[in-house]
């Protein structure tokens, strides 16, 4: 990954972790909010259509992938990435609904954190992602996408801060 996309991805990580509130906050350049939300739109369109070749082509060549289904965590390259997709699609997995928590963006480069709800193997899932995006020879691309998908049964269930008494 380029250093100043990976510079971009750790202060999307510090963005992240801003209150609910920041939450809300939504790109302001009004083309790049449409193209991160045709990339979502595009994105569960492909998937739920069995093309992982349409997926694919939303990542930049040399993108990279970050999941806990795949057993090194890390998919590298937009090949790599569409067989990766392939392995969900021919599963017959389907995205039931995306929906985006936050996002921001400069004229190169803009981030999306998103919700999503799916259905694998007849259970239903959560999940969310973070995806990097770079404006790279005039179209928006993933560089980065980050996938987690909580664990109901480990997660940490409330983030309420003690009381003095009760410390």
């Amino acid at each position: 990954m380029k250093p100043i996309a990976f510079a971009f991805l750790l202060c999307a990580f510090a963005s992240i972790a801003q209150d609910l509130a920041a939450q809300e906050q939504r790109c302001m350049i009004p083309a790049v909010n449409q193209a991160i939300g045709d990339i979502i739109e595009n994105w569960k369109n492909g998937y739920n259509a069995g093309n992982p070749g349409q997926v694919a082509a939303l990542y930049a060549p040399d993108a990279t992938y970050l999941t806990q289904h795949f057993v090194t965590g890390v998919v590298h390259g937009r090949s790599a990435i569409k067989a990766y997709v392939k392995k969900g699609t021919d599963a017959h997995y389907k995205i039931d609904a995306i929906s985006l928590l936050t996002s921001d963006c400069s004229g190169k480069f803009a981030y999306a954190v998103t919700r999503y709800e799916s259905t694998n193997a007849d259970r239903k899932a959560i999940g969310v992602n973070l995806v990097v995006l770079e404006k790279i020879n005039g179209k928006w691309l993933i560089v980065a996408h980050e996938s987690a998908v909580p664990d109901p049964a480990t997660a940490i269930q409330s983030l309420e801060v003690p009381t003095a008494s009760a410390r």
